[in-house]
């Protein structure tokens, strides 16, 4: 077996892979796993709330508050970013010439 296979690069059950130390990865892991009632709303301490519950419920009470950021945050993943549409200086379109230099030197 190949040692850059998949399996292999697999931590879990392989005592020879390499570790992953992805922060990525280990906030994933964490999200599903039930938040400290420290961070929770007092309303919230008995629904037994996973971190992405209380995330979630943290970023809609802040863009309900009026905060502009994470309301723009929260629009650009539920609706995708707004695109500008690009225009020359006129506002007409815009002519882009591409020349290959073929490697003739004259």
């Amino acid at each position: 077996m190949s040692p850059a296979s998949r399996k292999n690069l697999d931590v879990k059950g392989n005592k020879h892979a390499k570790k992953d130390y992805s922060i990525t990865r280990i906030i994933k892991e964490m999200l599903d796993e039930p938040a400290e009632e420290r961070w929770l709303e007092p309303d919230d301490k008995d629904k037994h709330y996973t971190w992405r519950q209380t995330i979630a419920k943290r970023i809609l009470i802040e863009s309900a508050k009026g905060n502009a950021r994470v309301t723009s945050e929260l629009l650009d993943r539920l609706e995708g970013k707004v695109t500008l549409p690009v225009t020359g200086e006129g506002g007409g379109d815009i002519i882009l010439r591409v020349k290959y230099d073929n490697g003739n030197k004259e």
